[in-house]
């Protein structure tokens, strides 16, 4: 298997919901530890690494075995350092070959897609053309602009929903990359990636707190549909050195 590190970034500051990263989720007592609980049924815990600014936060990685690593402060704090300090100053100190990008506020994308986001990666970008991956839900959606429609004409010639042209929203559950790319183009996509479909739940994004009423309530769904649960036959064994294809455990 690929050399793979999954990157959990969280900070104690929010501009938007206080200690959001703490807010408890499913069974767990904080989103941060609902998030690791997650990957760790799909990958060695110590491929997983927690970064933060905050010595509580990090405790928390503790728990599950996973890395921690410890943020530059100025690089966690009311957005003072650009983005792409923020990606740079994580990534240059993770010592593996591939990245992913997992954030602890779409807590419903499914442990089963990330194995399958992991495979793809392996299978269009390592062994393929692609540069990148970037989990996306499919939008047959109307939009507008203050200048108007964006994807459709308003006007006796309206298209229905079905034949609107494929318009991708990015869900901010994964991006991934290679290590050197992404320190290189100071992001964590390329121009050319993967775009990864992914489940309207997985595209559940807490930034207001309105989000996690909803993120709350669509948990049901999750449990009752069992997304918590791994396919046994999909799991990958991350120690297999074959360069060629994922081994199922």
């Amino acid at each position: 298997m690929y050399d793979l590190a999954v990157i959990v970034p969280v900070r104690r500051g929010s501009s938007r919901i206080a200690e959001k990263c703490l807010l408890p989720f499913g069974n767990q007592n904080t989103l941060i530890e609902w998030k690791l609980a997650q990957l760790c049924k799909v990958i060695e815990p110590h491929r997983i690494y927690l970064s933060s600014e905050d010595e509580e936060f990090l405790e928390l990685a503790d728990q599950f075995g996973v890395s921690r690593h410890r943020r530059a402060r100025h690089l966690a704090i009311d957005h003072i350092a650009p983005f792409r300090d923020v990606i740079t100053g994580i990534v240059r100190d993770i010592p593996h070959t591939h990245i992913a990008w997992s954030t602890v506020v779409c807590p419903l994308m499914a442990p089963q897609e990330y194995c399958d986001a992991f495979r793809a990666y392996h299978e269009k970008v390592i062994c393929g053309d692609k540069d990148s991956l970037l989990g996306v839900n499919l939008m047959k959606e109307y939009f507008w602009s203050r200048d108007g429609a964006l994807n459709y004409e308003a006007t006796r010639n309206h298209t229905i929903s079905q034949d609107l042209p494929d318009w991708f929203k990015v869900t901010n559950s994964i991006y991934m990359a290679p290590r050197q790319q992404v320190l290189a183009r100071e992001y964590f996509v390329g121009d050319d990636p993967v775009l990864q479909s992914l489940s309207k739940l997985a595209g559940v994004d807490i930034d207001y707190i309105e989000d996690y009423r909803i993120a709350q309530a669509l948990y049901a769904v999750y449990a009752e549909d069992g997304l918590d649960a791994l396919t046994p036959s999909t799991q990958i064994d991350w120690n297999s050195h074959d360069p060629d294809l994922p081994v199922a455990i």
